[in-house]
């Protein structure tokens, strides 16, 4: 918690969004990232994991979920453990 000067108040900090993308590889089927992508990903159905997927095989890497921790940090080691490369970074609102 931080004390605001101002007020004298207490507030919590806000909590950082971050992106999950996805990494173009020569090792996984293209099957294989769309079961995964429809398995893990809330709401993903299978038209939107072949779009995923080849924007990925496209273009080298993919933002496949924006969101917050824990549930973000959860997300990268379920993709970690089906052998997919997949990256955190920061969100940016370009």
């Amino acid at each position: 918690m931080v004390k605001s000067k101002s007020t004298g108040r207490t507030k919590k900090p806000r909590r950082k969004k971050l992106s999950l993308y996805l990494l173009n590889d020569s090792v996984n089927s293209y099957e294989h990232v769309i079961d995964v992508l429809t398995t893990l990903i809330p709401l993903c159905n299978k038209l939107r994991a072949e779009q995923l997927a080849m924007l990925t095989h496209n273009v080298g890497e993919c933002e496949i979920y924006r969101g917050f921790q824990p549930e973000i940090f959860i997300l990268y080691a379920q993709f970690q453990k089906a052998r997919l490369k997949v990256q955190l970074r920061d969100y940016n609102t370009k």
